[in-house]
């Protein structure tokens, strides 16, 4: 009999125990689970974005960590840190040692990425006949298709290039000025800037490559200045003027 009883009572102390814990209480603990869950992910996926805009940054040249820095964990940027000394990635991540002001520095090369706003500003047709036919001396039966392809040089000769897409198109006109413009992005650590204009005429069966094949380089562009104008021109066609205007910024 008294074994029973304390069976019984036993059994009536764990019903009591278990009945502590209402349900509510259970829903409780659920839903705090979730809510730590809930921030963990979004934490992870806050971590996540950071790591993808580093990585965006490093690619792009616009990080403010250093190259090696890059090289080592996203594998961006390993030819400049490769190439550069100890004091540049120094000089490359302190601001005490940049002209903010002018944006030149006293390095050939760019210490920083930069933007180049480009701009046709004069085109004129100089020989007859673009078409075939006649133009009575008036020099404006051609249709041309202007662009230009632009290398980004390093000093250690690696290039980029980047093209304008067509800035100008006409269409029996022998002459334009204005200004068409674009806007390029141009890599830290370019050192010399190479452009090369390209003029096709188009015809109906065929297009008319009439480009001089010649390029113009402005060199030590770490040394230009923010906003300095380059003023180039197509000096060594013989069938159209060019000329065109570009800064870094």
């Amino acid at each position: 009999m008294t074994n029973k009883f304390n069976l019984l009572f036993i059994t009536s102390l764990l019903f009591i125990a278990c009945a502590d814990e209402s349900p509510m209480e259970s829903v409780n603990e659920y839903v705090s689970a979730a809510e730590r869950q809930y921030a963990e992910d979004q934490e992870y996926q806050r971590e996540e974005q950071i790591k993808q805009r580093e990585q965006n940054d490093c690619y792009y040249g616009t990080s403010n960590h250093s190259a090696s820095w890059c090289c080592s964990n996203y594998g961006y940027q390993c030819n400049t840190a490769k190439s550069s000394s100890s004091y540049y990635n120094y000089y490359y991540s302190s601001s005490s040692y940049k002209s903010s002001n002018s944006g030149s520095t006293s390095y050939n090369y760019l210490t920083q990425y930069k933007t180049m706003k480009f701009t046709l500003t004069y085109y004129k047709q100089l020989t007859s006949a673009w078409d075939g036919i006649s133009a009575g001396g008036a020099y404006s039966d051609g249709d041309p298709t202007i662009s230009f392809t632009i290398y980004f040089i390093a000093s250690g000769g690696q290039s980029d290039s980047e093209s304008t897409g067509t800035l100008l198109s006409l269409q029996d006109q022998g002459s334009w000025s204005g200004t068409a413009t674009t806007t390029i992005f141009v890599p830290n650590g370019t050192q010399d800037i190479k452009v090369c204009p390209k003029v096709i005429d188009k015809d109906a069966f065929s297009n008319d490559d009439m480009s001089s094949g010649k390029c113009y380089t402005k060199t030590n562009i770490g040394k230009l200045a923010n906003n300095s104008k380059v003023e180039q021109s197509d000096y060594n066609a013989t069938k159209y003027d060019l000329e065109w205007e570009w800064y870094l910024y």
